[in-house]
């Protein structure tokens, strides 16, 4: 196998979400490199082809995200009565004096943390489109 046939499997391997170790053996089978210049190679392939492994991962992780986002998006939804109440004087009284009242502050809190890494998981699977320079 030569160079651009090992570069395109390494990129479609790490497109496709396989543990490192599992590539590095594919391509010590395919070509006469050792572990240490297949780890290295691959290291290089993943250093010039950002943009082609992360389309290749971009649907997968794009749907986990949005499903996050959309779910943390329900729970505020939810509980949007406990986000009034926290403008209210007596949140603290209704926290204690409602058993649910406990669920609901973890339900909240929950929803906050899915819809910000909702976000962050978009975010970053978009990021590697937009290069800086």
């Amino acid at each position: 196998m030569n160079n651009e046939e090992l570069t395109h499997l390494v990129i479609k391997e790490l497109s496709k979400h396989h543990e490192r170790q599992d590539i590095v053996q594919k391509v010590c089978e395919e070509s006469s490199l050792s572990w240490k210049q297949a780890e290295q190679f691959i290291a290089e392939v993943e250093a010039k082809n950002k943009r082609k492994i992360a389309t290749g991962q971009g649907p997968f992780l794009i749907v986990v995200s949005i499903g996050t986002l959309v779910l943390g998006i329900g729970l505020l939804a939810y509980n949007m009565e406990l986000i009034v109440a926290i403008f209210h004087k007596d949140l603290l009284g209704q926290l204690l004096s409602l058993r649910s009242g406990y669920y609901g502050l973890a339900s909240l809190v929950t929803g906050v943390g899915m819809t910000i890494g909702g976000f962050y998981g978009i975010w970053t699977t978009l990021a590697p489109f937009f290069p800086s320079e």
